[in-house]
C-alpha cells in the first residue's frame, strides 16, 4: 500500500475509542486488481462499487482515474492508468508505477472480488453511520431552539445512509405488464373515483434508412409535445421488429411507462387505465394487449439520477448476446454528472460531457442510442415557434455529437394552429434537422393524446 500524504479520515468524525474507522486496505486493493485484470469485472464494479467505498484516498484516486479512462473510451491498463495519473500530478502520491503494477499482478483477486466488494460497501456504510451520528451529536449539542429542524436533518442523514440504491434495477416488460394487469383487476373491483432498426414509421424510415449501430439520435421537443410518447412508440415498434430495447426512464416510473404502452396497444384511454375505469367489454382488449406486450423484448430501468457511465455498463449487460439492440434515454437533462466531475463546471459543460459520453456509448456498444432532450424556453417567444437545432437545451455539444436530430413541433391551441406558419391542429411535425447519412425533411404524423399513440398520415385516402 502506498505511503501517501492524503488525509485518510475524510469524514472528520472523532472516534470515542482507540479503534480505526471501518476499512480494509487489502480488500480495496483486491477490487482494484480485479478491475484491472478483467474487463467484465470492471463493468460489474462500475455498477456495484462507488467512489466513497474506498477509504484509502490513493485507492479512491485510482478508481476515479479508471472510470475517467472508461468514460473517454480509452484502455484501462497499468500503463494508461499511470499516464492519466501522471498528467494530473497524482502518480507519485498514489504509490507510483510500482503500486499499479502490483495491483495488476494479483490474479487471485478475480476469485474473490465480489466478496471483497461487499466488504467495501459494508465498511463504507458503517463509516457513513459514524459520520452521520457525529454530525447529529454536534447538532444536538448546539441546542438550537428549532428542534424540529434538527430532527428533520437527523432523519435525512440517517436515510442517506440506508437508501443506497440497488443498481441492478431493471425489470423485463413481461414482469411489469403481468403486475400491471393484476393491479388493474384489483383496482377495477375496488374502484373509487379516485438498416438498422426501423422506427416503424415509413416516413421517417425512408429518410433515416433505419437507426444503425454507433448512431446518437436526439429527439428534442418542448414539454408536452410528445417526445416521451414517441420514444415509447419507437420502443414497441423496434421490439416488434426483433430488436432488444434497453429503455432508461429518468422521469417516469416503470408502472407509468407500462400504463402508456398498454393504452397505445389496447387503444383504451390512458385516463381510464390509470383510474382502472375498465368496462366489461374492454377486458378482452386489455388481455390481448397485455399478452402482446409481454412477448416484446423490452427492458426498463427507472433508476433516478443515474449517470451515462452507469447506463453504459447496464446497457452492456442488458444487450449482451443480442443480435439487435437499441438504447433509449428519457431524458438527457435529467442525467447526473459523472463521478469525480468538477462541481464548479457550469451545467452546459456537464451536459456536454454527458452528450459525448452517450456518443461514445453508441460506438462502444455498436447500437443506436436515442436520447430525448428538452428545448430552450426561447422557442416559446419566437415568431412561428418552429424549433431549431440551436434550441437544444443547455449545450451546443448535443448538436455537435448527434448523428441525427429530430425536433417535434405541434400547435398547442386551436388559435395557434390557424396561423399559416404553424402545423394543423392534431398534427405533430417531425423535423429531421440533422442527418449525417440522409436528407433533411419534415414528416407529419397524427397524435392521439388519449391513447398516447402516433399515426402516419395517409395523404392519398384523406385527399
Amino acid at each position: 500500500m502506498p505511503d501517501t500524504p492524503f488525509e485518510i479520515n475524510p469524514t472528520r468524525a472523532t472516534l470515542n475509542h482507540s479503534g480505526e474507522m471501518p476499512q480494509d486496505a487489502r480488500a480495496e486493493q483486491s477490487v482494484l486488481s480485479a478491475m484491472l485484470l478483467s474487463p467484465e469485472v470492471f463493468q460489474e464494479c462500475l455498477l456495484e462499487v462507488k467512489e466513497s467505498d474506498f477509504y484509502i484516498p490513493a485507492n479512491r484516486k485510482i478508481y476515479l482515474a479508471m472510470r475517467r479512462l472508461f468514460d473517454n473510451n480509452q484502455p484501462v491498463d497499468p500503463v494508461s492508468l499511470a499516464d492519466a495519473l501522471k498528467s494530473e500530478g497524482e502518480l507519485d502520491r498514489v504509490g507510483g508505477m510500482t503500486y499499479l503494477l502490483d495491483l495488476a499482478n494479483a490474479p487471485f483477486a478475480l476469485a474473490s472480488w465480489r466478496h471483497h466488494a461487499e466488504m467495501l460497501r459494508r465498511d463504507a456504510t458503517l463509516r457513513q453511520m459514524i459520520a452521520a451520528s457525529a454530525q447529529i451529536s454536534a447538532l444536538a449539542f448546539d441546542a438550537p431552539e428549532d428542534t424540529k429542524s434538527v430532527v428533520d436533518q437527523a432523519e435525512r442523514m440517517l436515510l442517506s445512509v440506508t437508501n443506497r440504491s440497488v443498481r441492478s434495477s431493471y425489470s423485463t416488460l413481461e414482469e411489469i405488464m403481468e403486475q400491471l394487469y393484476n393491479d388493474l383487476g384489483e383496482q377495477a373491483e375496488n374502484r373509487s373515483d379516485t438498416l438498422g432498426i426501423e422506427t416503424g414509421f415509413s416516413g421517417l424510415d425512408s429518410r433515416l434508412l433505419g437507426l444503425r449501430g454507433g448512431q446518437m439520435v436526439v429527439v428534442g421537443a418542448r414539454p408536452g409535445v410528445g417526445k416521451t410518447s414517441f420514444c415509447l412508440n419507437l420502443a414497441v415498434n423496434a421490439a416488434e421488429a426483433g430488436a432488444t430495447v434497453a429503455l432508461f426512464s429518468l422521469e417516469m416510473s416503470k408502472v407509468e411507462i407500462a400504463q402508456r404502452l398498454l393504452a397505445a396497444r389496447s387503444l383504451i384511454k390512458l385516463t381510464d387505465i390509470r383510474s382502472a375505469n375498465i368496462r366489461a367489454n374492454q377486458w378482452p382488449q386489455i388481455l390481448e394487449a397485455t399478452e402482446e406486450l409481454r412477448e416484446l423484448d423490452i427492458l426498463i430501468d427507472d433508476t433516478p439520477g443515474t449517470t451515462v457511465t452507469e447506463i453504459r455498463a447496464k446497457a452492456r449487460r442488458m444487450l449482451h448476446g443480442k443480435e439487435n439492440g437499441i438504447v433509449i434515454i428519457d431524458y438527457l437533462q435529467l442525467l447526473s454528472a459523472p463521478a469525480g466531475a468538477n462541481r464548479n463546471d457550469n451545467r452546459a459543460t456537464q451536459v456536454g460531457e454527458m452528450s459525448r459520453g452517450i456518443k461514445i456509448m453508441a460506438k462502444d456498444l455498436d447500437v443506436p442510442v436515442v436520447a430525448l432532450s428538452q428545448l430552450n424556453r426561447e422557442v416559446e417567444g419566437r415568431t412561428g415557434k418552429r424549433p431549431q437545432l440551436s434550441d437544444l437545451r443547455e449545450s451546443g455539444a448535443i448538436e455537435q455529437d448527434a448523428d441525427i436530430v429530430i425536433l417535434l413541433d405541434r400547435s398547442m391551441t386551436p388559435e395557434e394552429s390557424e396561423r399559416n406558419d404553424r402545423p394543423d391542429l392534431g398534427i405533430t411535425q417531425f423535423i429531421i434537422a440533422k442527418n449525417r447519412s440522409g436528407p433533411l425533411a419534415a414528416v407529419d404524423m397524427r397524435f392521439d393524446g388519449e391513447t398516447i399513440k402516433f399515426y402516419e398520415i395517409d395523404r392519398f385516402h384523406e385527399e
